[in-house]
């Protein structure tokens, strides 16, 4: 099955192979995004109404507990105003003149239509118990047998504390020692019980529900949005499993809830996952809609695209033909900067390339030509120097000899130095290359020679690194360059003027670079030789012209030439080479590769 629908695809034609694929990428990509969308606003949402309602959860919290301190010492200042604690020691008192009646009547005024609670039963350090039941208030027997039950059952002290409970009738109770103040004595326990739900909370919260809860887990009382029995009964069976805050079953129960714990009482608020599964419903119905909308607009424009993208191909191969003719002059109208239209520009700069590489082949034949001229003049011109040299070295020994006996020793220096020079020039020039330091030693030479004559204010200093030292360097490159620093880099004889000569390595490539202390370039000037614009040497010297043409000769584009300002003035001349310890066959092999682009 599958290698047959594969069978069928590849027999399409491109542009349909290309809508097919384009449309399932858009499908697939705008299917994940919308699924990723609605399910990141799932989750804000799920998350926000989770951190609401805990907000809203400890403030109920917080309100509950105020109300529950207000209460208490609401019932305490009520008793103690009516005298009930000093009616309740006197009784018990032998051969006092207080009675029950006295007691309950004092009891009764506790009770008013605006308290929060509508009875109260008090039992006596002797076991004599006095409620508040009769009057226009009618008590439920539940609400006495729970009071009954809770003196029966917590007869610990509570040391003025009020322990609240919740009876089988579902009512509130509060369960507190009363103390007489002077002095200050337990006289006894009282059971008041609360009237109605007296932690109520605002209109606005009537969607949401609140338990209280006591620190054992013990369910007290609600508030808000009336919460089922059995949803009650769960809360109250994961609280004691300290499972509140791990429930996350938003999709498949009716409420989700976080606690909240103020003192010693536990706040669960819960809420109805109505609302939010509406929510969901709305924002996948909308994610979907606007899904669909996108893939239709994306086939629409994908249909348009195409369009354009097959014509361009179309030229694009009619093109290529043309060129596998050898037809080069043809160039194709590029409109655009999609990646068919750059495929048509590489395609043109690739038929111009080939044009240039055609007419770079023809120059590469002229340069060697001229590289063979120039290595024959070099050879002649050395075969020059060593006409006769004998003459010379002996006419320069007898000066020195001179020069000794007569004790000159600047004479014997400059004599030594200039027949060293010479005889270097007549050994060196027989060869292409020398190493750096053969190069520095001739120029040391040289540039002392250059001193003698003009005066001692010029100072010239020549170093390498170790790694430059021996490395291979043309015959007499830098001569020129040092020669017209020392026509042009020097202000006077009156002043110091210094000349700098460095060789070093840096990424595999011999650099060497002559600086002067003088004047610098004019900007003119200094323009037209960043352009290459080098004038040719003067008073016999080679010329930074040639330099240049050697270097290009020898290494084409791999050499470099540069001249420039120093910004503490003067001008630094840097050549970059390969770097080569080994002397290259520059006209020995007719397959050099001499990088002539």
């Amino acid at each position: 099955m599958g290698v047959s629908v594969m069978k069928k695809f590849s027999r399409l034609n491109f542009a349909t192979k290309l809508m097919i694929v384009y449309i399932c990428a858009l499908f697939f990509a705008i299917g994940s995004v919308t699924y990723n969308q609605i399910h990141a606003s799932a989750k804000i949402l799920k998350e926000e109404s989770a951190r609401n309602l805990g907000m809203l959860t400890e403030q109920v919290a917080l309100n509950f507990r105020e109300n529950q301190e207000s209460l208490g010492y609401s019932i305490y200042s009520k008793m103690a105003a009516l005298e009930i604690p000093s009616l309740m020691d006197a009784y018990v008192q032998p051969e006092s003149a207080t009675t029950l009646a006295d007691v309950r009547y004092a009891l009764t005024q506790m009770i008013t239509d605006s308290s929060d609670y509508n009875y109260v039963l008090i039992e006596m350090l002797d076991g004599t118990r006095v409620h508040t039941d009769g009057g226009k208030y009618t008590i439920p027997s539940a609400v006495k047998d729970n009071c009954a039950a809770i003196l029966d059952t917590h007869r610990s002290v509570t040391y003025g504390n009020s322990n609240w409970y919740r009876g089988t009738d579902g009512g509130v109770y509060i369960l507190r020692d009363v103390y007489a103040i002077s002095p200050l004595r337990r006289v006894g326990k009282a059971v008041i019980h609360m009237r109605g739900n007296i932690f109520s909370v605002s209109n606005v919260y009537e969607n949401t529900g609140f338990l209280f809860f006591d620190s054992h887990g013990k369910y007290l009382s609600g508030a808000g949005m009336e919460v089922p029995e059995e949803v009650r009964r769960q809360v109250t069976k994961d609280l004691r499993d300290n499972a509140i805050t791990r429930r996350d079953n938003w999709l498949k129960t009716e409420y989700y809830m976080v606690s909240s714990t103020s003192g010693s009482w536990i706040t669960v608020g819960i809420c109805s996952t109505a609302a939010y599964r509406e929510m969901v419903g709305r924002i996948i119905y909308h994610g979907v809609l606007f899904g669909c909308i996108g893939l239709l607009l994306g086939i629409a424009l994908l249909t348009m695209l195409m369009r354009g993208l097959v014509s361009k191909l179309t030229q694009l191969r009619k093109a290529m033909a043309r060129v596998s003719d050898g037809d080069f002059s043809r160039h194709i109208a590029v409109s655009g900067e999609d990646d068919i239209s750059q495929l048509a520009q590489t395609m043109n700069h690739m038929t111009a390339k080939i044009q240039e590489l055609l007419e770079q082949l023809v120059e590469k034949e002229r340069l060697k030509n001229e590289a063979e001229i120039q290595i024959l003049e070099y050879r002649y011109r050395s075969l020059e120097t060593q006409i006769r040299p004998h003459f010379i070295y002996n006419a320069l020994e007898t000066v020195n000899s001179m020069a000794k006996i007569r004790g000159n020793e600047d004479i014997v220096e400059i004599v030594q130095r200039i027949s060293r020079y010479f005889r270097s020039i007549t050994v060196n020039t027989t060869r292409q290359f020398l190493t750096c330091q053969q190069e520095f030693d001739m120029l040391q030479d040289y540039t002392e020679i250059y001193r003698f004559i003009h005066g001692d204010r010029l100072k010239t200093t020549f170093s390498a690194k170790e790694a430059a030292r021996n490395a291979l360097i043309p015959t007499m490159i830098l001569q020129p360059v040092v020669e017209n620093a020392l026509q042009h880099g020097i202000r006077s004889q009156e002043e110091d003027s210094e000349i700098i000569v460095h060789a070093y390595v840096k990424e595999d490539r011999l650099n060497l670079t002559v600086k002067d202390t003088g004047y610098g370039l004019s900007p003119q000037m200094e323009r037209k030789l960043q352009s290459g614009q080098i004038p040719s040497g003067r008073q016999g010297g080679i010329g930074l012209g040639n330099v240049r043409q050697r270097l290009r000769l020898i290494y084409g584009e791999d050499a470099s030439l540069t001249i420039s300002n120093r910004e503490e003035g003067g001008v630094v001349v840097h050549i970059t080479i390969p770097l080569t310890y080994i002397e290259p066959d520059i006209l020995g092999s007719d397959d050099l590769d001499w990088d002539l682009e």
